[in-house]
């Protein structure tokens, strides 16, 4: 049975497939109604320095969790009166070292689930930059909200919007598409 409290678990199979089952160099991750630009994502990607940890996505800096509403959190489940820097769910990336970091804490038992996965990502991340200096990296290209132009990601986009996404990439343009 699939549920979105299960995304915190696929997020870290995500990361473990990535190190241990093909080797990457980078790991990300996005929602099926996230519409990807890859090779823009990737250009992103090629401006940090080899070598270095990377966390880049569209950046949560200082979040307050809501304690009302879809998006609830109770103080038990988050006593902090915020969250620490996190990249927005429908897409990010992280580097292998991070992943790989995260996989073992998990098999180890001491990797800290919370029923967001985007903000969970945020902690791991966070605990990682204490042994080693992270990048992290903001752009609001990765879209949250649906569509921008020039837009590394577009979030919920329906199969005929991702459609007219990729004719327009293909005619070399990355315009967003705004029908239903």
């Amino acid at each position: 049975m699939d549920s979105y409290d299960l995304v915190v678990l696929k997020t870290v199979a995500i990361c473990e497939y990535g190190v241990r089952a093909v080797s990457a160099k980078y790991i990300m991750k996005c929602d099926d109604d996230t519409f990807v630009r890859l090779e823009a994502v990737m250009a992103e990607v090629k401006n940090i320095p080899n070598g270095k940890s990377l966390y880049i996505g569209n950046m949560n800096y200082r979040h307050n969790p809501l304690r009302i509403g879809k998006w609830a959190v109770t103080y038990e489940e988050w006593p902090e009166e915020d969250y620490p820097t996190y990249a927005n769910g429908p897409g990010y990336v992280i580097s292998a070292d991070i992943a790989d970091s995260i996989v073992s804490e998990f098999t180890d038992h001491k990797l800290r689930l919370f029923k967001m996965e985007d903000v969970s990502m945020g902690m791991w991340v966070e605990r990682f930059n204490k042994t080693r200096p992270v990048e992290y990296v903001h752009s609001v290209k990765f879209c949250q909200f649906g569509c921008i132009d020039d837009y590394y990601t577009a979030h919920y986009q329906s199969p005929r919007q991702m459609l007219c996404l990729w004719d327009k990439l293909q005619a070399g343009k990355p315009r967003c598409c705004n029908m239903r």
